[in-house]
């Protein structure tokens, strides 16, 4: 190697060590560790959510929509770096309207269900309920199972896994409603006998509403798993989301907002 080579090596590599020396270090994170979720990144998704189901989304007194679900998806906007546009929707179609891509995304307590995953993809799970029958106190020893509710008017909200598996399991008279807190309404006015529905939001719907007299029954009947449901034409969504609820997880965030809202995991 000539004089003059060996200079110009001397002085490339003085370079690269200063860009190297002057770089901050580089902080680890949740962030898409493959390409897809890299790819998602600085994205803004809109997510559909149905803010009738305290405590996992629900409108506060000031009409922003708040609740556990909103909670997770911010922890994992903040790790991933991923945005989400919430907008508050019905029930009913709202997945028909994430297979379509009204939305990019549902987190709305959704159950996972094979019959749902033929037409949006779910993340990895994030809530375990199960489905819990709400009666009024001075039922409480007439209905205890399942196996009571045959014959009686029992209340779900329309289209979810309580009203699927209500109509498959029993012979209970059902009456659908939009809005899950409006069949408890029912049931506090007598117009029900009893409501079949996740038992966590149950818990906190008869926890914020004393005066409707009403408690949760027996055993959880089901075990579901609650999972975010993301459009199929999405993979670096769903990448990313995952990554998220990874971290979260790993880091006690996850554990702070259950705490927050049901109490000590």
């Amino acid at each position: 190697m000539s004089r003059k080579a060996i200079y110009v090596f001397m002085v490339l590599l003085l370079v690269v060590s200063i860009a190297a020396c002057s770089k901050p270090a580089a902080t680890p994170t949740a962030t898409a560790s493959t390409g897809q979720s890299l790819a998602a990144a600085g994205q803004t998704y809109k997510v559909g959510t149905n803010a009738e189901y305290p405590p996992f989304e629900f409108v506060d007194d000031s009409g922003k929509i708040v609740g556990f679900d909103l909670d997770i998806l911010d922890a994992i906007s903040r790790k991933t770096g991923i945005k989400f546009e919430i907008v508050n929707t019905r029930w009913d179609g709202i997945f028909v309207a994430l297979q379509s891509g009204e939305f990019d995304a549902v987190a709305s307590a959704a159950t996972i269900t094979d019959e749902r995953a033929q037409i949006v993809n779910f993340s990895d799970p994030y809530f375990n309920a199960g489905q819990m029958i709400a009666v009024r106190i001075e039922d409480k020893d007439k209905i205890t199972k399942v196996s009571d509710l045959d014959g009686k008017k029992v209340g779900v909200q329309l289209g979810t896994t309580g009203d699927i598996w209500l109509t498959a399991n029993t012979k209970a008279e059902i009456s659908r409603y939009d809005e899950i807190t409006l069949a408890f309404q029912a049931l506090a006015n007598r117009d029900l006998d009893a409501v079949f529905n996740d038992g966590p939001v149950s818990a906190d719907i008869i926890r914020s509403n004393p005066e409707m007299k009403v408690t949760l029954v027996g055993s959880p009947v089901t075990d579901e798993f609650y999972g975010i449901a993301v459009n199929k034409g999405k993979p670096e969504l769903l990448e990313a989301i995952n990554v998220g609820l990874a971290a979260i997880r790993a880091d006690g965030t996850y554990d702070q907002i259950y705490q927050k809202w049901f109490g000590t995991p």
